[in-house]
């Protein structure tokens, strides 16, 4: 009684540990979605004074074609958001002999450029909703699009100007005003929203459209979006939607399309556009590998099975009589039982996220990185140090192959981008500083707007301490370490977050979609920083790395698939531990049972050593393969199965020697028969349970 109230206790407290765990969670992620929905509407409504002055003063004050452009240029000056402003007149009411006028003025590289829309569209064509929608309907925003004079996607804020007709002295609609604000600039402030670890967040439109996702495939499917959630048949994405068309401010629960994990979305409507900010969040990524959960639920298990135990017991001594079969019974379901422990601690031990467990700076957003960029600015300008140089660092790893226990082969490729301030004595390259061997070449040079992208491709051998005391549930991490080749000039190289359509860890930005590691599973990659120190200055006076300089990491996790080694390893020492057991099984003094199965000790010593070969040779093997300095998890099962043959081979002696020993000799030799099995599952589930707790 008392194990199963310990066991109905805990698994209440499981429940309850879970609820504190999410519920604050949740509420901080509703509050931040709440506070920037509030501050994109702030930031939108700016538009509208700007442009309702415009269109009062097209309205009120005759421009000539010089003072226009003037009053155009003055309003991107004064509004340093803005990327671009413009007029749309209709047919013929600039001037009787111009058919259209839509001068337009834009802001690249820092300066103004005019562009006449007119001179590569037709705008009065119906299907460009962005001029004859305002017309028609008066001030609006616009439905996000891409502005061929802006040369990107923006957000559009027009409202008709005015002419007063001479005959009949009314105002007529003479064309529109229209600002645009980079779309960019609100997908920033969404990526720099902290959602958890492998969150995300979308923005949609009043139709439904999806403006922002992490995944393009979305945002390409424009108009088309419920006709891709059918497809997909992704619930929450629809529900999303639907409720984004609504206007609505709820909290809905599905799978997630792009992690397929179950998720929160939280949904704020954005008043000054009528668009909603979606942000989803993982909700079991803060149970997902949690060592205070793991642990409870092993306590669990282990108090399940003192209960199942505390029955069988019950159940054994209230019986009158107790057959053999009976007892075989029992054995079997407390070996079973047993089982089931080991087998419910390395379900859980595969549950663990190694990218989780890192205490180095994890970058997983542009939040992330700028956070890190500050911190190291103020480090170096306390130290007196010369201000970084950041230089973003791409990688696509096309195959990785594992060559020995400590030796790994990586290829792929590598991109840096050097904007058009970086000096030009500034070498272009990187130094990878752990390989053994490694051989680089550049494979692309590309001239940018504002700079240049090199590209190399590479294929370096590695050499890396890998942690193999969980084999064979162990998980590895691969890491590339990253040096800019001018080391000494305080040049820090940042993650290319921009080259990535997604940055979760665990949709594996940065690898080979048909990636093949056999025996292996991929299951996150993700940069980091590492603060490394060094005992030497490398003979270069002053060198700014020398003590804890943020040197890039991008890791790779990967675990190991059991099957391969469950076959390879474990099915050798199962089928021994069977033949052991057939073994002891024969013995007997019954002269019928002798005569038939021929027991004696010589024979079971015989027995004993053949087999002992057997899992030597086996265990040699696994050692020599991975070379490792500690007693791993797999070789406690090599050494329960040398002290079951050990056992088996003194029970042998003694039980024919008649020493008077009970447990040996009661009922010829049936307790070490009936409690062989208990007793090494047993053993193995307190080795799994120390080594994994």
């Amino acid at each position: 009684m008392i194990s199963l109230g310990l066991l109905l206790f805990l698994i209440y407290n499981h429940f309850q540990f879970k609820k504190e765990i999410t519920a604050p969670a949740q509420q901080n992620i509703r509050e931040e979605t709440i506070q920037l929905a509030k501050r994109i509407d702030t930031f939108l409504k700016q538009s509208i004074p700007i442009a309702k002055a415009l269109s009062e003063d097209l309205s009120n004050i005759p421009f000539n074609t010089s003072d226009l452009a003037e009053r155009l240029k003055r309003v991107l000056n004064i509004n340093p958001d803005l990327i671009g402003v413009g007029l749309a007149y209709a047919p013929f009411t600039y001037d009787p002999d111009v058919r259209l006028f839509a001068p337009y003025f834009t802001r690249q590289a820092g300066e103004l450029k005019r562009v006449q829309i007119e001179n590569f569209l037709d705008y009065t064509i119906e299907s460009y909703h962005w001029y004859h929608d305002p017309l028609k309907e008066g001030a609006r925003w616009n439905e996000p699009r891409f502005s061929q004079a802006a040369g990107q996607k923006v957000i559009e804020y027009a409202l008709p100007f005015f002419q007063k007709d001479p005959k009949t002295g009314q105002q007529q609609k003479r064309g529109i005003v229209f600002l645009h604000y980079p779309l960019s600039n609100i997908f920033n402030e969404i990526k720099a929203l902290r959602t958890g670890k492998t969150g995300y967040g979308m923005m949609l439109s009043q139709k439904g459209e999806i403006l922002f996702h992490p995944n393009k495939e979305y945002i390409d499917a424009g108009q088309n979006i419920l006709t891709l959630t059918q497809k997909t048949g992704n619930i929450l994405l629809k529900n999303i939607v639907q409720h984004a068309i609504l206007g609505e401010n709820i909290t809905l629960q599905g799978k997630s399309l792009l992690t397929g994990s179950e998720t929160w979305a939280n949904l704020q409507y954005i008043p000054t556009t009528g668009w909603t900010l979606a942000m989803l969040y993982n909700k079991e990524e803060l149970t997902k590998g949690n060592q205070s959960l793991r642990r409870r639920l092993i306590w669990i298990a282990v108090l399940f099975i003192l209960f199942s135990l505390s029955l069988i017991l019950m159940d054994l001594s209230r019986r009158e009589t107790r057959s053999i079969s009976l007892l075989w019974l029992r054995a079997l379901n407390v070996s079973i039982l047993f089982m089931l422990g080991i087998a419910l601690t390395w379900f859980l031990a595969t549950d663990n996220v190694g990218w989780k467990k890192t205490e180095r700076t994890v970058i997983l957003n542009q939040n992330d990185l700028n956070t890190f960029k500050m911190e190291n600015i103020r480090s170096a300008l306390g130290n007196r140090q010369p201000l970084p140089i950041y230089i973003p660092t791409g990688v696509f790893v096309q195959s990785i192959e594992f060559t020995s226990a400590n030796n790994v082969i990586l290829t792929g490729y590598v991109w840096q981008y050097y904007n058009e301030n970086i000096p030009d004595d500034l070498s272009r390259g990187f130094v990878l500083p752990e390989a053994e061997s490694s051989k680089i070449d550049r494979v692309y040079r590309r001239k940018e707007k504002n700079g240049e992208v090199i590209g190399w491709y590479f294929h370096v051998t590695l050499r890396q301490d890998f942690n193999y005391t969980q084999y064979p549930f162990d998980q590895q991490t691969v890491w590339m370490r990253f040096w800019h080749k001018d080391f000494d000039k305080n040049v820090v190289l940042t993650p290319a977050l921009d080259s990535y359509d997604l940055i979760h860890p665990e949709r594996l930005p940065g690898i080979e979609e048909d990636f093949v590691l056999p025996g292996w599973e991929v299951y996150s990659s993700f940069f980091n920083y590492r603060f490394n120190s060094y005992n030497t200055d490398f003979g270069i006076p002053r060198y700014v790395g020398q003590n804890k300089f943020p040197e890039l990491y991008f890791q790779i996790g990967v675990k190991r698939h059991f099957l391969n080694p469950f076959i390879s390893n474990l099915t050798p020492i199962i089928v021994v531990l069977l033949m052991l057991f057939a073994v002891l099984i024969t013995s007997s003094k019954n002269s019928d049972k002798v005569q038939v199965l021929g027991f004696n000790a010589s024979t079971t010593l015989a027995s004993s050593s053949a087999l002992f070969f057997v899992v030597l040779i086996s265990h040699i093997d696994l050692r020599g393969s991975l070379t490792a300095n500690e007693i791993f998890y797999m070789e406690y099962f090599y050494v329960v199965t040398y002290a079951t043959i050990l056992s088996i081979s003194i029970n042998a002696i003694l039980f024919t020697w008649d020493i008077k020993i009970p447990f040996i000799q009661y009922r010829d030799n049936l307790l070490p028969k009936l409690f062989y099995w208990p007793v090494i599952t047993l053993t193995m589930l307190l080795v799994t349970l120390i080594k994994f707790y």
